[in-house]
């Protein structure tokens, strides 16, 4: 094993540690030795991934992150990126995430889409995605940085899974005949106040577009997307923060609603 390969495996015991423990953790990117190389960070992700379905940990999609200009600038980046999903990050509609089980939570609106096929070709299109897609549901992303004080850079960010915490899933799901989700308003609220408001153009151009773009890097790394994958598309607007007693909700226009609360 080299040097690399050891930094490798101590960022991601440093970030298993953080999140099984709910307390921040210093940034990886010194330990790596880089700030903005996503090929080691996303190796940190992969021995992660590795280490969780080892131990049991069921891999059912993933999400897309960093999807809209105004990250892709802060970031310094000209694509998004992109993280896996876990069983045990599923909500139901209307649940309660009990308190201290998260360290810097913040929110994001979403649509999540389920695949009814195999979306495993190298360059997949518009219309590839749309003939895989068996459904979608409105969705609420509940993200958590283990990076201490969120000051994390491209590297930490990637190599902790995108902050991957929890993501909500709509009740009801709908066929996307009718649906025009680039255009559709995506609304964010908390407590009763609207905090966050945006349309789906802001995803990639088309929530649709981060899910042929996702298509194609799973492919390129040897891990494609299959029938009956999840995917967090990318978030409708920027990402507000989340407080104990909140009561959230997401509403995408012609999709429908998704609720979450946070134990006081």
């Amino acid at each position: 094993m080299t040097d690399q390969d050891n930094r490798i495996q101590q960022a991601a015991e440093r970030l298993r540690q953080a999140e099984a423990s709910a307390t921040a953790c210093d940034p990886v990117r010194d330990l790596l030795g880089t700030a903005d190389d996503l090929r080691v960070a996303y190796a940190v992700q992969r021995a992660n991934r590795e280490h969780f379905i080892n131990s049991g940990r069921r891999l059912i999609g993933r999400k897309i992150g960093t999807s809209s200009p105004g990250a892709l600038k802060m970031f310094g980046i000209t694509a998004p990126t992109y993280a896996m999903l876990y069983h045990d990050m599923v909500l139901n509609d209307g649940d309660t995430i009990p308190a201290g089980r998260l360290i810097q939570p913040r929110l994001e609106a979403e649509v999540a889409v389920v695949l009814e096929r195999d979306l495993d070709m190298p360059n997949p299109t518009l219309v590839d995605a749309i003939r895989a897609v068996g459904y979608v549901v409105p969705a609420i992303e509940v993200v958590d940085s283990r990076i201490r004080n969120n000051d994390f850079k491209i590297v930490d960010l990637v190599a902790d899974n995108v902050s991957g915490a929890f993501f909500v899933l709509g009740s009801v799901a709908r066929k996307l005949e009718g649906l025009d989700l680039r255009r559709a308003t995506g609304t964010l609220t908390s407590n009763g106040n609207v905090i966050g408001q945006g349309p789906g153009a802001a995803v990639w151009g088309n929530p649709i577009n981060a899910l042929a773009w996702l298509a194609a890097k799973q492919v390129k790394i040897g891990l494609p997307l299959r029938e009956g994958d999840v995917v967090m598309t990318g978030t409708y607007c920027p990402m507000q923060p989340a407080n104990p007693g909140d009561a959230v909700s997401v509403d995408i226009d012609g999709l429908g609603r998704c609720e979450v609360n946070f134990a006081a």
